[in-house]
């Protein structure tokens, strides 16, 4: 092929190509890039989260680290390392199922844990509701890391940011004493616990794996609270304490 020609023909190429990729949306250039299938279907197990913004595929168990390569803001309860979330699709009835997984403290002997606290943004990306997840509980099994488990449930959900509340790092999740355990694994070892009773201190960053789904009849499930209803319930209890 002479060579004007075949400039030509690669000329025509790059700009099909660019007008293609121009006329695609974020949530095309999602699928491309990050590999997200046509069906957005879940995959088997837990995936790592893309570094950046996330975009979070219905039903997928997904590991996020909020460290301190994350982006960090002065937010309405205060600084805090946060990432930023975003469904594939917008939910009216949302649940969202948190795993918060213990980390070792380079500081401490003792494990620390990230208490997530969820900034639900409106459609400009200003915050609409703070959401707190308090009625996590302790997960202790042989061969598992220790982790907070629960959930929650959100109205009209597409986008959100996990942080933490600042003047929560330092304080510590006390779980009450655990009955002691005695079972059977999956692979056929035997195992036994003592009663225990755990104290993890509450860290500026932390891992937990999130899973967002359709929410439906889900009795296991506990509306979230708002920040700002539980502060002032704290406050509450406190003033009746001092008037007693």
């Amino acid at each position: 092929m002479p060579a004007p020609i075949a400039r030509t023909v690669l000329s025509i190429a790059c700009l099909l190509l660019t007008s293609g990729l121009a006329s695609a949306g974020p949530l095309d250039w999602a699928k491309q890039k990050l590999g997200f299938g046509g069906d957005d279907k879940p995959k088997p197990g837990v995936v790592p989260a893309q570094p950046g913004a996330i975009t979070l595929l219905l039903d997928q168990p997904t590991r996020l680290p909020v460290d301190d390569s994350a982006p960090a803001a002065e937010l309405p309860k205060g600084r805090s390392f946060f990432r930023r979330v975003e469904l594939v699709k917008p939910l009216d009835e949302a649940r969202i199922d948190i795993r918060v997984i213990a980390q070792d403290s380079p500081k401490t002997k003792s494990r620390t844990v990230f208490k997530p606290l969820f900034y639900v943004l409106d459609e400009e990306g200003n915050v609409r509701e703070t959401l707190s997840a308090d009625a996590l509980k302790i997960d202790i099994r042989p061969f598992q890391p220790t982790a907070l488990v629960g959930c929650i449930k959100v109205k009209q959900l597409q986008r959100f940011l996990v942080a933490t509340t600042e003047k929560d790092v330092g304080q510590a999740y006390e779980s009450g004493a655990r009955d002691s355990v005695k079972a059977a694994s999956k692979g056929g070892f035997y195992y036994s616990t003592d009663a225990v009773k755990v104290k993890l201190p509450y860290a500026a960053t932390g891992e937990m794996v999130l899973t967002v789904s359709q929410s439906g009849k889900d009795k296991d499930c506990v509306d979230a609270a708002t920040a700002d209803a539980k502060d002032a319930k704290d406050e509450d209890g406190k003033g009746k304490q001092a008037a007693g």
